[in-house]
């Protein structure tokens, strides 16, 4: 759903914590999608990050083992879909994946909301 290049949401499964949050604060989304070449391993977010270096994980540390790999996503760019999963779930961005977990886009609440007439 996203008009913004993809690689903005992407970080390297062999990135660092430091890497992810840069990626993070460049997409504004509070999310980046951890990648292994073309395949999808998992979502790291803000919390994830915080979590991390509350416990004391060096910023320079792989963020192997950090991310999540029970994330929500979608098949498609579904805006219905996603603003359910944004409510019931909390969180702000949700990556569009094909069968083979392959990242074909990414829907955001910010811009999911951006495009919502309001009352």
């Amino acid at each position: 759903m996203t008009d913004r290049s993809l690689t903005e949401f992407v970080v390297d499964e062999h990135a660092t914590l430091l890497d992810a949050i840069e990626t993070i604060e460049r997409n504004h989304s509070r999310c980046a999608v951890v990648c292994s070449g073309e395949k999808v391993l998992g979502v790291i977010s803000e919390g994830d990050v915080l979590r991390a270096l509350l416990r004391g994980v060096e910023i320079h540390r792989p963020v192997e083992g950090l991310y999540n790999v029970a994330f929500h996503f979608l098949t498609e760019p579904d805006k219905q879909r996603a603003l359910e999963l944004f409510r019931q779930y909390g969180i702000s961005m949700i990556p569009v994946l094909d069968e083979a977990f392959t990242l074909k886009g990414v829907v955001t609440l910010r811009e999911l909301l951006g495009k919502v007439k309001l009352a």
